[in-house]
């Protein structure tokens, strides 16, 4: 069994890489195979609408048609079991990388103008997918933003076009080694490093637990 990490943070070494690391720690325990992309480094851009995905032709059903450095993911992602996609949270939504990345990988492989069914018939097997979300806001600050409705829409997403997908929000993470050299007023520092001493060695524990059950699929059956 194989799966795929995707990271979608600019950072590589970041939060949200250090999330999916931990969560692909966890799919290796249970025996998988796993591997990591990074998406800032490669060259790639968003949906362009071409629709050629949706034409009456050969192509159809068979992924995005655009040719980029996103192209050779995708396709090493239908070759692998499951998948892992880690990112910030930045004004609400995923990184730029990772939505550009999940809205060609979602919509070429979605059955949207059939009706009722809503995978492709090319996709033959399911793939189980987790997403790990990651912002320096604290819980209230993920309430008050509703950003729970806007993870639960993209898993809601994968979860009819791939397989069943799960997803977890990190909240209050550190963005900085030394707050100091940054305007930050708004922030009480003191009170984030306590937060992230205390809560940062479960969300590790948590993900990795992800990524285990992603593989023997426990996390499937729970619900």
């Amino acid at each position: 069994m194989k799966i795929i990490g995707i990271n979608g943070s600019p950072r590589l070494k970041g939060n949200s890489a250090t999330l999916l690391d931990k969560a692909l720690e966890g799919a290796r325990a249970a025996g998988a195979e796993t591997e990591r992309v990074d998406l800032y480094p490669l060259n790639f851009k968003g949906c362009r609408s071409c629709f050629a995905c949706k034409r009456k032709s050969p192509f159809y059903g068979k992924g995005c048609a655009m040719k980029d450095d996103a192209t050779e993911v995708f396709e090493r992602m239908l070759e692998a079991d499951g998948w892992i996609f880690s990112s910030p949270l930045y004004l609400g939504h995923s990184a730029s990388s990772m939505c550009a990345f999940l809205e060609r990988l979602h919509f070429s492989y979605l059955h949207t103008y059939e009706g009722g069914r809503q995978r492709m018939p090319s996709l033959k097997k399911l793939y189980p997918s987790v997403f790990i979300y990651d912002l320096n806001g604290g819980p209230q600050f993920l309430e008050m933003m509703h950003l729970e409705n806007a993870c639960e829409y993209e898993t809601m997403l994968f979860d009819h076009a791939f397989g069943p997908s799960r997803h977890t929000i990190i909240t209050n993470t550190v963005q900085f080694e030394d707050y100091s050299k940054y305007y930050t007023a708004a922030v009480n520092v003191a009170a984030k490093m306590a937060w992230h001493e205390e809560h940062w060695p479960q969300d590790l524990a948590n993900v990795f637990e992800l990524g285990r059950t992603l593989v023997t699929g426990e996390y499937a059956k729970e619900d």
